[in-house]
């Protein structure tokens, strides 16, 4: 099954999905970095996928995001085609 990031490192994939959760629930970067108390320009960071935080840095964002950990992880899966 293909992704529609198949194209994407890991790393980018994973902040698409945090950039997703965080507009679907109408936060901006400086709203999700006041929740999680991880820096705005970290935040972008993660989103743009030049980043790699730390399980700690995740725990951080899920909460903030109000998200199970797997959540933050959809769109990650192996393509096995």
């Amino acid at each position: 099954m293909n992704t529609i990031y198949e194209d994407k490192s890991a790393s980018q994939k994973f902040g698409q999905v945090i950039k997703a959760l965080r507009k679907k629930r109408q936060f901006t970067q400086e709203d999700l970095s006041e929740k999680s108390d991880i820096g705005v320009q970290y935040i972008s960071r993660i989103e743009t996928g030049t980043a790699n935080p730390t399980l700690k840095v995740i725990s951080a964002i899920a909460v903030a995001l109000d998200a199970a950990l797997p959540e933050l992880f959809s769109g990650l899966e192996k393509n096995n085609d």
